[in-house]
C-alpha cells in the first residue's frame, strides 16, 4: 500500500516541527545518522503515484525528497563520491542516480534489451565499476557490469541462479555475494547463495535452499563467506505462506529456523530486512504481513522474542551503534529501537517520513 498523503509540503513542515522538538539525549547519538529509503506517494487522493528518495535526520526532523520517475527499492553509493547515489527498481526496468549534494535526480541507468533490474546493485571500491541484479523473461540471473562514471554498459557475468535479487561485495571487492531467489517450486530453479569471483567470473561457492517453500530474498554477510538469509515464499505462493531466516555457511545447504514452531509457523509473507550484529550475538528481521520484529541469538539461532510493529520494513544501525532505527506502517513512520533493550525508544518516532520502501539506508555508515 503506497503512502497516501495529499498535502505533501505541509506534511513535510509539520513532520520538521514535530521532530525538531525532540530531546533524544546522548543515547541516541543520532546527529551524524543520515536515513535514505525510497518512497511513493499520492499529492491528490486518488491521483497518480509518485515516487522519491527521502531522506531523513533524525536529530532535527529533517526530511527532503528527491523526486525520482521509479519506486527505488535497493540504493548503493559511489565510495568515492558518496553524494552520487544509484538506485534501482525491484523487478523493473527503473534504475538511476541522484545527487545528495544539490538533493537532485541526475539520470536514468539505461536497462540492457530484455532485461529488467531486479532490485539491488553494488560500486566497486576503487569506483570503476557498478554491478547490478538482472534477470530475462525466464527468470535467467546476471550481473549486469557498467562503468560508474559513464554508466556505459561492457558486460555481465552469471549470477548462478535464478532471479538474483540481492548482492554485496566482499573481501576487498573481490567475490559478489548473491541471493538468487530462484524459480517456483515445480522448477529446478533452485534458490542459492553464490560466491562468485568478480575478475574470472567462476563461481566460487554455493549453498541452496532445499525448503520448496522458501526463496532466497535478502542476505546480510559476515566473516568467512557466511551470511544471514531471508526469505519470503516460493515464488507463487502468497502471503498467507510463512517466509523464513536462514544461516548460510559455507558448502552447505541453507540452515532453516525452525523453532519454536509457534513462532516460526506465524511469521507469514516474507521476511524483509535484517541486521546481524556478532558482537552482541544478535540478529534482528522485519516481517511486515504479520508487523511484527523479530530477534534470534545469532550464533544458534535461538529464539529470543518478538516485538508489534505495524508493517515493519527497514531497518538500519545508527552511527552510535546502540540505536536501531526501523521505517514501518501506513503513515511511512520512523522509529528507534534501543539495542541494549531491545525495546523501543518511547519518544523517538517520527510520522510523515516518506519512507515508504522495503529499506532503510544510512548514509553515515554506507560504503
Amino acid at each position: 500500500m503506497p503512502f497516501d498523503l495529499t498535502r505533501r509540503q505541509s506534511l513535510l513542515a509539520a513532520c520538521a516541527v514535530t521532530c525538531a522538538a525532540w530531546q533524544p539525549g546522548a543515547s541516541l547519538a543520532a546527529a551524524s545518522d543520515d536515513l535514505l529509503g525510497g518512497g511513493r506517494y499520492q499529492e491528490v487522493r486518488d491521483g497518480p503515484l509518485r515516487f522519491s528518495i527521502s531522506r531523513v535526520q533524525p536529530a532535527t526532523g529533517k526530511v527532503r525528497l528527491i523526486d525520482v520517475p521509479f519506486f527505488p527499492h535497493g540504493l548503493t553509493a559511489h565510495p568515492l563520491d558518496r553524494h552520487r547515489i544509484f538506485a534501482f527498481e525491484k523487478m523493473g526496468i527503473g534504475a538511476g542516480v541522484v545527487d545528495l549534494a544539490t538533493m537532485r535526480w541526475l539520470t536514468a541507468i539505461a536497462p540492457v534489451s530484455n532485461r529488467r533490474f531486479y532490485g539491488h546493485g553494488a560500486c566497486s571500491p576503487d569506483g570503476e565499476f557498478l554491478y547490478s541484479t538482472e534477470t530475462d523473461a525466464q527468470g535467467i540471473g546476471v550481473m549486469g557490469v557498467r562503468e560508474a562514471a559513464s554508466l556505459r554498459y561492457v558486460g555481465d557475468f552469471p549470477s548462478f541462479g535464478a532471479n538474483p535479487h540481492d548482492c554485496t561485495l566482499i573481501e576487498g571487492g573481490r567475490v559478489m555475494v548473491i541471493a538468487n531467489g530462484g524459480g517456483d517450486g515445480a522448477s529446478t530453479q533452485t534458490p542459492c547463495i553464490s560466491y562468485v569471483d568478480v575478475r574470472t567470473r567462476k563461481l566460487l561457492e554455493k549453498s541452496d535452499m532445499l525448503d520448496v517453500r522458501f526463496n532466497t530474498g535478502h542476505l546480510f554477510p559476515m566473516v568467512g563467506r557466511e551470511s544471514v538469509v531471508v526469505s519470503a515464499p516460493r515464488l507463487g505462493l502468497g502471503v498467507e505462506h510463512p517466509g523464513a531466516i536462514s544461516r548460510q555457511r559455507p558448502n552447505q545447504a541453507l540452515a532453516v529456523f525452525k523453532t519454536p514452531e509457534p513462532v516460526t509457523q506465524s511469521l507469514l509473507g516474507e521476511a524483509l530486512s535484517v541486521v546481524a550484529l556478532p558482537s552482541k550475538d544478535l540478529l534482528i528481521v522485519t516481517h511486515p504481513t504479520p508487523g511484527l520484529l523479530t530477534f534470534w541469538h545469532l550464533d544458534s539461532g535461538a529464539y529470543i522474542k518478538s516485538l508489534p510493529l505495524a508493517h515493519a520494513r527497514g531497518i538500519v544501525q545508527g552511527v552510535d551503534e546502540h540505536t536501531l532505527w526501523i521505517s514501518h506502517g501506513a503513515a511511512a513512520s520512523l522509529a528507534a529501537l534501543s539495542l541494549a533493550t531491545l525495546e523501543l525508544l518511547p519518544h523517538a518516532r517520527m510520522d510523515n517520513t516518506f519512507l515508504g520502501g522495503s529499506h532503510l539506508f544510512n548514509h553515515a555508515l554506507m560504503p
